[in-house]
């Protein structure tokens, strides 16, 4: 088993390293970046869709135009950074969601920001500017293929753990996720947040917003009770009391680069004042395309009771191979449970789409390890095994 390990390690740190577009470290990148923006593409309608549907998003004009703002003069300095980047498709929302203190970056430039962050901090614009900076430079450094690719290579790795154990198999797939975990994340998530705290503090300083907020911003995250584990910044390491040192000293550095964006401002396109596509609810057109495509999302998170009242008949049609019509359902109710990612990877597997089936099984297995309905009320899923069943699944369509 451990030369199988060993085996598996190698190989996925020899196909999979590439140098950061920014900095040049080394990361593991087993999905291409413009694979990770397809995806998240995807993902951001889908997080924000039942927020437009309760009326939460970008329905403050003043706030809307005020992040627009700050955004657009980073946008333009991320620009500079990697030139390419224009052609992203560039997005910002403000959800009112007053408890949240939390924003975040996807690849390709697609972005959200909660009211929690700007009214329960009473942040400035330059302390907004050193969020939205940090977010913009975890998509500028390429840090999302990197997480999934961290993803996909702890799958590959317990699967090749699972296949070599026997009856401990369980037991090493444990194993094997720690390993995966120690290996891959920990040291990934230390440097990918420098990196983002670094690029960050630059863009705003390059954009005119003082880097001295940088510290300060990121004081009121930790004084902040309801911030504390919800920002991505305060759940990773460093420290938050080395990570302000750090921050600290950098600004210093910055401060030529902010005094000299105030003496000429720099030229700012407006790329965010006309967007009005992600506050729209997710259209229902081109959803069976979307399926066999691997891009099928399921946005709903009140629909639970419809789900399981249904569990019968996605049963039968699922032993039946009903692939089409069991797949149809699925997206009909649209609750996003592990077994509804199952289903939709055995319909995919049974009507021949290999890559969207492993798309789909790879979500059933992330939930059912967490708080998906076979994690938390087994009994419910009746003849399927989650996760075991998706991850022999994954090994089967490698």
């Amino acid at each position: 088993m451990r030369r199988s390990f060993s085996a598996a390690l190698l190989a996925a740190t020899l196909i999979g390293c590439t140098s950061n577009p920014i900095t040049g470290r080394s990361q593991l990148i087993l999905i291409s970046e413009s694979q990770a923006i397809a995806q998240s593409s995807q993902a951001y309608r889908a997080e924000l869709a039942p927020w437009a549907k309760k009326g939460k998003l970008n329905n403050d004009p003043a706030i809307q135009a005020r992040i627009n703002g700050i955004t657009d003069r980073l946008i333009t300095q991320a620009i500079r950074y990697r030139p390419e980047t224009e052609r992203w498709d560039w997005q910002v929302a403000v959800i009112d969601e007053p408890k949240t203190v939390n924003a975040f970056c996807l690849p390709g430039g697609r972005m959200a920001i909660y009211t929690g962050l700007i009214d329960k901090l009473h942040a400035s614009d330059d302390e907004l500017a050193q969020v939205m900076g940090h977010e913009i430079a975890h998509a500028l450094a390429n840090h999302g293929a990197e997480k999934m690719s961290v993803g996909l290579a702890s799958d590959v790795l317990v699967g090749v753990i699972g296949a070599a154990s026997g009856n401990n198999g369980q037991r090493n797939q444990q194993v094997g996720q720690l390993a995966a975990l120690l290996a891959w994340q920990l040291p990934n998530s230390r440097e990918a947040e420098t990196e983002a705290d670094r690029i960050g503090i630059e863009l705003a300083a390059r954009a005119g917003f003082d880097p001295k907020a940088a510290p300060t911003l990121w004081r009121k995250m930790i004084e902040n009770d309801g911030s504390r584990g919800r920002f991505d910044w305060l759940s990773t390491h460093p420290a938050p009391a080395k990570r302000l040192d750090e921050l600290a000293a950098l600004v210093p550095q910055m401060e030529p680069l902010y005094q000299a964006a105030q003496a000429k401002p720099p030229v700012v396109q407006s790329r965010l004042a006309k967007r009005h596509e992600a506050v729209q609810p997710v259209s229902t057109t081109g959803v069976w395309e979307r399926f066999k495509q691997g891009e099928a999302y399921l946005d709903c998170k009140d629909c639970r009771q419809q789900f399981e009242a249904r569990l019968a008949e996605l049963s039968r049609l699922h032993q039946g191979r009903k692939w089409e019509e069991l797949a149809r359902a699925v997206l009909a109710i649209g609750q996003a449970e592990d077994l509804a990612w199952y289903y939709l990877g055995a319909a995919a597997e049974g009507l021949g789409q290999p890559l969207a089936a492993r798309r789909y099984y790879q979500l059933a297995v992330q939930l059912a390890q967490h708080q998906g309905l076979c994690a938390t009320a087994s009994e419910r899923c009746g003849d399927v095994r989650l996760p075991e069943q998706a991850q022999q699944a994954l090994r089967r369509l490698r």
